[in-house]
C-alpha cells in the first residue's frame, strides 16, 4: 500500500506525508514524517491517526473527516500536537486531502501533509517576549524621562536660579559698606565674577548632560574620551581609552548610542563595580564598529541580572538591537565585567 504516496511523496523531497484509510488508520507514512514522531511505521502502521495526533476537537474534527470522504469539501486543515517517543510535544499543522480517483487503490483515501510547527511557535514566543520587553522598556524609559526632568527643574530653580537671583542682588551692592558693620564691605565685582563663573560651570556640565557638543562638532573618539576623563577625576578610578578606525561620515544617531552606552556601563561601573581600573575601546574596521568596556571590580552573575534588569542595561542592550548589532555581557563574581557591542558597519553608514 505503499507506493501510491511514494509517487506523490518522495522521501527526497523531505514531506511529512501519511496515507489515511476511510476508517482513520494509517496505511503509509514517508519517512520524514516517521522522524518527526521519532518512530518507524512498522511500529504505528495500521494505529489511528488521531491517536497519532490527537484533535482538540473530535466532534468538529469528525464531521469535516466525513464531509471530506462524502466529497464535499476538497480538503481541510487543523493544528494538533503529537508526542514523540522521547516524550517531546511536538505542534503541527495537518492538511487533509482526498485522493483522486484513480490515484490509490482504496476508495476515498485521505492524505496528510503534516507541518512541524515547532520552529514557528518558538518564534512567535519570542517575540511575544520581545514585545514584552520593549514595553517594559518604554513604560521605564517614560518614568526615568520624567524623573530627569524634574531633576533638571529642581537643579535650575533649586540651585542655578537662586543663585543668579542672589548674584543679581550682590551686584547692585557690589563694593558698598555692609549695614551696621563698620568697615566690612560686600563682594566686589572681581569676587562676583568668579560666583559667575562657578555658575556657568553649573549651566555648562548640566547642558553636556543633556546633549554632547564635542560629539556633534568633533566626533565620537573625542566625546568617548573626553567622557573617561571626566569619569576618571569624579570616581577616582584610572580609566584606559582608546579609539581607532571610526568612520567620518558615522552616523550621528548611532554615534549618540554609542556614546550613551559608554557613558551607561561606566556609570554602572563606578557606581556598582568597586573597580581600580577600566578598560574602554572604540574600534572601527571595514564591516564593524566595536566598544568594548571591562573593568576588574567584584562582578556579578549575568544571569540573575537578566532576572532583575535595570534600565540601563536594557537601555544599553536595545540601543544595540535596534542597530542591527550584537550586545554581550560577561561576568563573574569576583572576575570583573566586560561589556561588548558590535554594530555592522553597514548600519553605521545608513
Amino acid at each position: 500500500m505503499r507506493d501510491p504516496l511514494w509517487q506523490l511523496a518522495p522521501d527526497e523531497i523531505g514531506v511529512a506525508m501519511a496515507q489515511i484509510a476511510p476508517d482513520g488508520s494509517c496505511e503509509a507514512a514517508s519517512r520524514c514524517l516517521c522522524d518527526l514522531l521519532g518512530t518507524p511505521f512498522d511500529e504505528f502502521s495500521g494505529t489511528a491517526f488521531d491517536q497519532l495526533f490527537p484533535a482538540p476537537d473530535p466532534q468538529k474534527e469528525n464531521a469535516l473527516w466525513q464531509r471530506l470522504l462524502r466529497g464535499e469539501i476538497p480538503h481541510y486543515s487543523s493544528e494538533r500536537t503529537a508526542r514523540r517517543e522521547d516524550g517531546q510535544v511536538v505542534p503541527v499543522r495537518i492538511v487533509f486531502t482526498l485522493a483522486s480517483p484513480g490515484v490509490v487503490p482504496s476508495a476515498n483515501c485521505v492524505f496528510a501533509m503534516v507541518t512541524d510547527l515547532t520552529a514557528l511557535r518558538s518564534a512567535e514566543a519570542a517575540l511575544q517576549e520581545s514585545e514584552t520587553a520593549r514595553h517594559e522598556l518604554a513604560r521605564r524609559l517614560t518614568n526615568a524621562q520624567e524623573k530627569e526632568r524634574t531633576r533638571i527643574a529642581r537643579e535650575l530653580h533649586d540651585d542655578i536660579g537662586q543663585s543668579l537671583a542672589i548674584l543679581r542682588i550682590q551686584m547692585l551692592r557690589a563694593g558698598q559698606p555692609v549695614s551696621g558693620m563698620a568697615g566690612k564691605r560686600h563682594p566686589t565685582i572681581p569676587e562676583l565674577c568668579d560666583r559667575l563663573k562657578l555658575l556657568a560651570e553649573k549651566v555648562s556640565r548640566l547642558s553636556h548632560q543633556l546633549h554632547s557638543s564635542e560629539l556633534e562638532y568633533l566626533g565620537l573618539a573625542v566625546a568617548v574620551q573626553s567622557h573617561c576623563r571626566e569619569f576618571s577625576e569624579k570616581y577616582k578610578i584610572a580609566v584606559e581609552c582608546s579609539c581607532s578606525g571610526i568612520p567620518e561620515n558615522l552616523d550621528g544617531l548611532l554615534a549618540l548610542s554609542l556614546l550613551r552606552i559608554a557613558q551607561e556601563a561606566l556609570y554602572n561601573a563606578g557606581k556598582y563595580s568597586k573597580a581600580k581600573s577600566i578598560q574602554v575601546a572604540v574600534e572601527g574596521s571595514p564591516t564593524e564598529l566595536s566598544l568594548l568596556i571591562a573593568d576588574d571590580g567584584v562582578g556579578f552573575d549575568p544571569e540573575e541580572a537578566k532576572l532583575a534588569a535595570g534600565l540601563g542595561l536594557i537601555s544599553m542592550r536595545e540601543r544595540v538591537h535596534l542597530a542591527g548589532g550584537e550586545f554581550k555581557i560577561t561576568s563573574q563574581p569576583g572576575e570583573g565585567t566586560c561589556i561588548a557591542a558590535r554594530i555592522p558597519l553597514a548600519a553605521a553608514r545608513q
